[in-house]
């Protein structure tokens, strides 16, 4: 069964430069990530696929947004804090490592999550919108950045 999940990314924080989206990265079977009039917008064929998205402001803050369907059900997660180092494509093996502390995040299916930062920023997830259309499912998510 298809799945897309259509990203609104709306970045309210007054530091100068805001929040860059630098890293888009898939896991697992044929999921591709899109861009549409600023909407980023994941495209999974099959249940046990995720796409994250890793964020950079001006001053070096960073941190990755995590978002797919696990057993049919949507899941979310943010990681905040992360080093240079820290990479979509460091992290995002990590949900799929069984004993990993982010393990759990597939199995709690989140529809929302929010999460700040060392610096105070606060980066809230939401699924606002989960539809079935035809023989796959949609989901429109909110990342609000403050």
């Amino acid at each position: 069964m298809p799945y897309t999940i259509s990203v609104r990314i709306i970045d309210t924080t007054t530091k100068d430069p805001g929040f860059t989206l630098v890293e888009k990265t898939v896991w697992l079977y044929d999921g591709t990530w899109s861009n549409t009039d600023s909407i980023q917008t994941l495209v999974m064929s099959m249940s046990g696929t995720s796409g994250a998205l890793r964020f950079r402001n001006g001053v070096g803050e960073s941190f990755l947004v995590t978002l797919g369907v696990h057993n049919d059900k949507r899941w979310c997660d943010v990681v905040t804090d992360l080093t240079r180092w820290d990479t979509g494509v460091k992290i995002h093996p990590e949900y799929y490592k069984e004993g990993n502390s982010r393990f759990e995040a597939l199995w709690n299916t989140l529809g929302e999550i929010q999460k700040t930062s060392a610096e105070g920023t606060k980066v809230a997830v939401k699924y606002v919108k989960e539809e079935k259309d035809g023989d796959g499912m949609s989901f429109v998510v909110h990342i609000t950045i403050s």
